[in-house]
């Protein structure tokens, strides 16, 4: 038996419906598997560099800023590229350091920052405009915190950083942080801020 004119205009609306609703969801679910695969693949990039940081490799250095660009190609990891790794030092200031930072002052007079969680180091690698560490921006000296800075500035705080990890007196920690803009991955309306963001500590 053959369909009546109305009942085959009824299903061509039906479909022309259901698909304004699936194409969205579908173009939706592609751009979030892409960006967890991109997400896994920068876990590993962070924790490698990580690795690399700990254990005192100087990424102010060509040589081995040339390695983490090959070990993140893919990622465009270039001063005008699409990725930025972010890797820095953050320790708690103690007296002892308010003492040395502030020698004019009488021994025992605390500092700002004291008990604070504060940056050290912070060195970049890619395009800085593509964003910027998590926990915030310290001033810095060719990559390094002054004691000064530490001790008195307040641009040297980690904000944020003791919900994630406390640090014990003495202790540093190192952080690799990579941030992706994923411009190939956005979708205006549908895929939301186009950016991916993965860290590690050590």
């Amino acid at each position: 038996m053959r369909k009546k004119k109305s009942e085959r205009g009824a299903a061509a609306i039906e479909f022309t419906l259901s698909t304004m609703f699936l194409v969205p969801l579908l173009l939706g679910t592609l751009v979030f598997g892409f960006r967890l695969i991109r997400a896994i693949e920068m876990d590993q990039i962070t924790r490698d560099l990580g690795h690399m940081y700990v254990r005192g490799v100087d990424f102010r250095n060509a040589g081995p800023q040339q390695n983490a660009q090959t070990l993140a190609s893919g990622f465009d990891l270039a001063a005008t590229g699409t990725s930025l790794v972010v890797l820095s030092q953050i320790k708690q200031i103690q007296q002892s350091d308010c003492n040395a930072a502030n020698p004019g002052v009488p021994a025992g007079t605390p500092c700002p920052n004291l008990n604070k969680l504060v940056f050290t180091e912070q060195l970049t690698i890619g395009n800085t405009s593509d964003g910027s560490s998590h926990f915030g921006t310290p001033p810095t000296t060719g990559g390094t915190v002054t004691a000064t800075d530490q001790a008195n500035n307040p641009a040297a705080v980690a904000t944020g950083f003791s919900s994630v990890m406390n640090l014990s007196p003495g202790v540093i920690a190192y952080m690799a942080e990579m941030i992706n803009q994923t411009p190939d991955l956005n979708i205006p309306g549908f895929s939301g801020t186009p950016l991916v963001y993965a860290r590690a500590i050590f």
